[in-house]
């Protein structure tokens, strides 16, 4: 009876220290638990660990200028990392979340993080930053935007220009003047300028600076890229009765008349006829007034002119555009 009572008394002797373990194990997890919460995750890294940057979802961004590019990072070691944000190589931010405007353009953006003891990662994503709606911007044509130095060209198809105070070329004041309630701007390239293609700026009264597209500034003639507006072969005296459809050449349809623009270059190709004895040419409204000076010529030759604003206006009201003259054929018309 005594041996059962000893072996009764040794099992619940262990059950007991079996108890008091696991009473001791949960105790002490959960005071470590207790180390540890949601604001600090990462108890357990140092600083001479290599920096990680968490986020999982970064992608090209697509933003109009007022919007604002808003980001944030999540790092490990967080309490020994600094972020930087570079927007085309220069650092534009320091942080975990950055809530900013950014210059319009395609950019490249890098996220660096470096930790206390130097080590670096980096994620770098593309940021297009669009205009705004009622941003100012210039017009696209190649033949406009081409400019020999200290020259003018009008640039048109152009918006929101009414507020331009300064446009810079290449970083240089360029005199300018808009025109046409803000869709036209007329540009004088600085004279001191290198053949070279430069980018232009759109400064506001508020300090604004907006890309405007670039311009080359060149000694190199422009590219030849005229309209043609007919071909044929029309000869014109004159001599002929006003009834006659060869007293003028009139067949430049004036729906067409109206498209052309202050700066255009008119040219009317001409063919002498060897039967007249003198041969003379001239642009002008369908009242004869005239558009571009009168030449004489003897042989084949190109009548130019560039158009001006009050050209443009002269033949608007005054039913379009005819030549006139006598001794010659009209080849071809064209607008450049």
């Amino acid at each position: 009876m005594n041996k059962i009572k000893t072996l009764y008394k040794e099992k619940v002797a262990k059950a007991l220290t079996m108890l008091l373990a696991v009473g001791f194990t949960l105790t002490a997890a959960t005071t470590l638990t207790s180390c540890s919460t949601d604001d600090d995750p990462y108890f357990t890294v140092t600083e001479d660990d290599s920096p990680r940057i968490l986020n999982t979802d970064l992608a090209d961004v697509k933003i109009d200028r007022k919007t604002n590019f808003k980001l944030e990072i999540k790092v490990t070691p967080v309490h020994y990392t600094t972020v930087t944000w570079l927007l085309d190589g220069t650092q534009i931010f320091e942080g975990l979340l950055i809530d900013q405007t950014l210059p319009v353009g395609n950019h490249e953006l890098k996220i660096v993080a470096t930790t206390t003891k130097g080590k670096i990662t980096s994620r770098t994503l593309n940021v297009n930053v669009t205009p705004a709606a009622d941003d100012p911007a210039l017009g696209t044509n190649a033949l406009e935007l081409w400019v020999a130095p200290g020259a003018t060209t009008l640039i048109h198809k152009c918006s929101h220009l009414d507020n331009i105070v300064k446009v810079l070329v290449g970083g240089k004041e360029a005199a300018f003047e808009v025109l046409d309630e803000g869709t036209t701007l007329r540009l004088t390239a600085p004279a001191d300028m290198a053949n070279g293609d430069y980018a232009i700026s759109l400064v506001t009264s508020d300090g604004i600076e907006f890309p405007g597209g670039t311009i080359k500034v060149t000694t190199e003639p422009k590219p030849s890229m005229e309209n043609v507006l007919w071909e044929g072969e029309h000869y014109v005296s004159w001599d002929k009765g006003d009834d006659d459809p060869n007293k003028t050449f009139n067949l430049i349809p004036k729906a067409e008349v109206a498209k052309w623009k202050e700066g255009q270059v008119l040219r009317a190709y001409l063919k002498v006829n060897d039967a007249d004895a003198y041969h003379q040419a001239q642009m002008n409204t369908a009242w004869w007034t005239a558009i571009s000076e009168k030449i004489e010529f003897s042989a084949d030759t190109v009548l130019e002119h560039t158009l001006t604003q009050g050209d443009i206006d002269n033949m608007a009201a005054q039913d379009g555009f005819i030549m006139t003259g006598h001794g010659y054929y009209v080849v071809k018309i064209t607008v450049e």
